[in-house]
């Protein structure tokens, strides 16, 4: 292996995981997004309560795809 294949593969790895972190960040920020709407205060309209709620078990559950799976795999090795 030459110094440019190893600087290539270093270079590579680098990206991917920035790249994974970036994506965990991004779910943690669904899922903080999910609480929120969650979040419902006693005079909202009642036609507005259930697509929030929705919405917010929706972005919960994208979240937690996008933050915690990768985490759990890394975790328990089933990612390089």
């Amino acid at each position: 292996m030459t110094d440019t294949n190893y600087d290539q593969l270093r270079a590579r790895y680098r990206v991917r995981s920035i790249r994974k972190r970036v994506t965990i960040a991004v779910g943690l920020l669904i899922l903080m997004a999910g609480y929120a709407l969650l979040a419902v205060s006693p005079d909202t309209a009642s036609e507005w309560v259930l697509v929030r709620v929705f919405g917010g078990f929706a972005l919960l559950f994208i979240g937690f795809a996008v933050a915690v799976l990768p985490i759990l795999s890394r975790l328990t090795g089933g990612d390089d």
